[in-house]
């Protein structure tokens, strides 16, 4: 076998060295910083109760612009066309302001509307919705966002959502990403088992026997890697009653072996 000169082999092993460097340079470090984008309340006074509506939206950013802008997308009030939206944070922030405005005046105008016609049962309209910035793991980012709409009614909707950016990419990762080949049948499969062991009380009336509708609510891009596992949410009324809260279904690591690509396996 032919020998590797000296001076050679010590090149490689520095450019090596040197590329390693340059991807953990690209990586950027996250360090959030809370920011208020909208904070408003517009309430009618009659004798002594009040009927507001109150629009709340913050995050933590994270300095990176990209990143920053993906977040402000998931906050956005309204969805516009995708060469409408704004070139920066900025501009983001703005439109996010304006649509929180429109969203303020039509809500107080219904408010005076079902107030005139007295409906007993109307207290208001809410919506407050913020993202905040979990764990970073090398390159990845994860992040939690929780939303809550009240417009009257005996409660309001509210829901946990899960991101996990890779910040070498720029890209947002979905379940497909994360999964090896073909396993989708076999983690619908573990899900599935898990909820009917741990919610069997809802599984007859809640848990559809059509299997595509089953992988369509159980196979979601709404989850988050913990201690534990991969954790998978499901908002009220998917998986169970309001009164249940939100579902979590949780996979630990010794589960994902043969589901999640070997770098995704933190357990490990």
């Amino acid at each position: 076998m032919q020998r590797v000169p000296k001076f050679l082999m010590t090149s490689l092993l520095l450019s090596s060295v040197y590329a390693s460097s340059a991807v953990a340079a690209a990586t950027p470090l996250i360090v959030p910083q809370l920011l208020e984008v909208v904070a408003q309340k517009k309430c009618l006074q009659e004798d002594e109760q009040e009927y507001c509506a109150e629009i709340l939206i913050d995050l933590e950013s994270t300095g990176v612009d990209w990143l920053d802008q993906a977040l402000l997308a998931r906050l956005a009030i309204t969805n516009p066309e995708t060469e409408a939206l704004p070139v920066n944070t900025s501009a983001q922030v703005q439109d996010i302001k304006q649509q929180a405005n429109a969203w303020l005046v039509e809500s107080y105008a219904d408010i005076k509307e079902a107030r005139e016609a007295a409906e007993p049962y109307f207290v208001g309209y809410d919506h407050s919705d913020s993202i905040r910035f979990i764990a970073q793991r090398n390159h990845l980012a994860s992040f939690k966002q929780f939303s809550y709409g009240y417009s009257g009614g005996a409660h309001g909707m509210y829901s946990t959502s899960y991101a996990l950016f890779d910040l070498n990419t720029h890209k947002q990762l979905l379940l497909p990403d994360i999964l090896q080949r073909f396993a989708d049948a076999k983690l619908l499969q573990a899900l599935r088992e898990l909820y009917i062991e741990n919610y069997a009380e809802y599984a007859e009336s809640w848990l559809s026997d059509d299997l595509a509708e089953q992988a369509q609510t159980f196979l979601t891009d709404n989850f988050v890697f913990n201690e534990q596992g991969l954790t998978f949410s499901y908002a009220p009324y998917v998986l169970g009653p309001y009164s249940e809260g939100e579902v979590r279904l949780t996979l630990h690591y010794a589960q994902l072996k043969e589901l999640l690509k070997p770098e995704y396996l933190f357990g490990n």
